[in-house]
């Protein structure tokens, strides 16, 4: 089976970015070259997903996709909401003694 598992919403992705690239406007054709990094990395996604290619095959699409930092940007605001979380249940365990 190639691809599947997210019923290749890649291509319709695609398709928006390559009439976005066609446009006249310069900010749409930017902003449809970076959905076409998208498509691609969503691609990559679908196919590790569907077992057809190996996991971590993904990775290079996704960070191609992102801006610089990104994944930096999610850690930082994930691993502050579990501090933030941790410092509740804490203080709610003391408070309940």
């Amino acid at each position: 089976m190639s691809g599947g598992s997210w019923d290749y919403a890649y291509v319709r992705l695609e398709e928006i970015a390559d009439r976005l690239e066609k446009a006249r406007d310069p900010l749409r054709r930017a902003f449809g070259a970076r959905l076409q990094k998208c498509a691609e990395a969503l691609h990559d996604i679908e196919w590790v997903d569907s077992a057809d290619c190996a996991e971590g095959d993904e990775v290079a699409a996704i960070r191609a996709a992102l801006e610089p930092g990104a994944e930096l940007k999610a850690t930082i605001r994930e691993g502050t909401e579990v501090v933030e979380r941790l410092t509740r249940l804490l203080k709610e365990a003391h408070d309940a003694r």
